[in-house]
C-alpha cells in the first residue's frame, strides 16, 4: 500500500509528516510522498493567505501535472516558500496543491495526484490537533487549511486515515480538549515519536521556523517547559504528550463540523465566509497584521536579552525561532544584527531557544 501524505495546514505540517512518518507508516520504504498547500505565514511570506500553485515557478511534472516541488522551483516573486530548501534537504517528494475552487476543487487536485503517484491511502496529518476542533474553542486561530483539507481527503473516495501530531502543540487547543476530542472521534494513541524521528529532519529546525513540529521534536528530545509562541499568547506547556501521535484510522467528515461545513465549496472565498461565521477568519487578521508590518519601522528593535526576560516573566523556559523573528522584526535569524546577539547562545533543542541562554546575551 502506498500512502501520500496530505499536510493538514501546509507551513511545518511537511515536516511534521517526516517526524511522524515512522510511526505511522512502519513498513514504508523510499522517499515520503507529501502533498501540501504553500501558506508559510507571514513572515516566510508577505502574501496573506495561502499562495495558488500558479503563484510557484519552476515546479516538476508528475503525472502530467505541473506541481512537485524541487530545489530550484521558486515563488512569484522569489523567495517567499520554504518548501524548495526543504525538499533539497530531506528524503522526501513534496507536491503543492491549493484551496482556489474550495473543497471541490481540492477533492479532483489529490485524485489527480493520488493516481499520479500510484498511491491507494491519504493520510491526513495536522500537527497540534486544531483540525479536531468544533469552532467553539476559544483559543482557535487557524481553521481554514485545516477543514479544506480534511473535507476533500474525505470526499476523494480513497481511503483516508488522519494522524495527530504532538496534541496542544499549536498553542492553539490544549492537550486536554485536543485528548478529549480525539477520543470523541475515535482517536488512539498510535505511538510515540523518538530521537531516531528527529534526528534527520534536526537540520531544517535549525533555519525552518515552524513552530508546532519544533516544539514536537523538542519533546521527542526530553525537553519540557513552557514556550513563548507566535502572537505572544500564554507559553504553551512542553510535556511527554508533545511527543504523542494519535490516529483516526476512519473519520465520518459529519464527526467534524468545520469540515462538513465548507465540504460543498467551491471557492476559497466561499470557505472563507462560512469559518468566519462559524469560527474565526484568518485571513482577515493576516491581512490586518501585513498591513501593520508595512506601516511599522521599529526605530530601536528590542534586544534579543530583552524578549527573553519578558518571556521568562511570562512563565516561559523556551522561545520559537518565529516568535523570534516576530518580536526581531527581521525576516531571518542571519540577519547581521540579529547573529551578533545570538553568537554567545544555542538553541539546545532543535528549534526552539533556551530563554536563560538569550537572556544572558550581551550586545557587542
Amino acid at each position: 500500500m502506498t500512502t501520500l501524505f496530505v499536510a493538514a495546514g501546509g507551513g511545518g505540517d511537511s515536516v511534521g509528516v517526516l517526524l511522524g512518518r515512522r510511526v505511522l507508516d512502519p513498513e514504508a520504504e523510499g522517499p515520503a510522498l507529501i502533498t501540501t498547500c504553500a501558506w508559510e505565514r507571514l513572515r516566510v511570506d508577505p502574501l496573506p493567505g495561502p499562495r495558488p500553485v500558479e503563484g510557484f515557478s519552476g515546479l516538476g511534472s508528475v503525472g502530467g501535472l505541473a506541481v512537485e516541488v524541487l530545489p530550484n522551483s521558486d515563488t512569484i516573486p522569489s523567495g517567499r516558500s520554504m518548501l524548495p530548501r526543504v525538499t533539497a534537504e530531506v528524503d522526501a517528494r513534496i507536491f503543492l496543491h491549493d484551496f482556489n475552487d474550495g473543497v471541490r476543487g481540492l477533492t479532483q487536485q489529490l485524485r489527480a495526484l493520488a493516481t499520479a503517484v500510484d498511491a491507494d491511502r491519504l493520510l491526513v496529518v495536522d500537527v497540534g490537533g486544531d483540525i479536531v476542533s468544533t469552532g467553539t474553542e476559544p483559543g482557535l486561530l487557524s481553521p481554514l487549511a485545516d477543514s479544506i483539507t480534511l473535507a476533500a481527503a474525505l470526499s476523494t473516495g480513497l481511503s483516508t486515515s488522519l494522524a495527530v501530531l504532538g496534541p496542544g502543540a499549536d498553542a492553539e487547543l490544549s492537550e486536554d480538549d485536543v485528548i478529549a476530542r480525539l477520543n470523541q472521534v475515535g482517536g488512539r494513541h498510535e505511538g510515540n515519536i523518538t530521537l531516531p524521528d528527529v534526528k534527520p529532519i534536526r537540520p531544517i529546525l535549525t533555519w525552518h521556523p515552524t513552530e508546532a513540529s519544533a516544539l514536537v521534536a523538542a519533546a521527542a528530545l526530553g525537553a519540557r517547559g513552557a514556550v513563548e509562541m507566535r502572537r505572544g499568547r500564554r507559553p504553551t506547556p512542553l510535556t511527554e504528550i508533545g511527543a504523542e501521535v494519535w490516529l483516526i484510522k476512519t473519520p465520518r467528515l459529519e464527526d467534524f463540523p468545520l469540515a462538513l461545513a465548507v465540504a460543498h465549496t467551491e471557492h476559497l472565498d466561499q470557505a472563507r465566509r462560512i469559518l468566519a461565521t462559524l469560527a474565526v477568519d484568518e485571513i482577515a487578521y493576516e491581512e490586518d497584521k501585513a498591513g501593520r508590518l508595512r506601516a511599522t519601522v521599529e526605530a530601536h528593535p528590542k534586544h534579543v536579552s530583552t524578549i527573553a526576560a519578558e518571556a521568562i516573566g511570562k512563565g516561559a523556559t523556551h522561545i520559537t525561532t518565529r516568535r523570534l523573528l516576530e518580536q526581531l522584526n527581521v525576516a531571518a535569524l542571519d540577519d547581521d544584527p540579529v547573529r551578533g546577539q545570538l553568537a554567545a547562545s544555542s538553541s539546545r533543542f532543535a528549534g526552539l531557544w533556551d530563554l536563560v541562554g538569550l537572556d544572558s546575551a550581551r550586545s557587542d
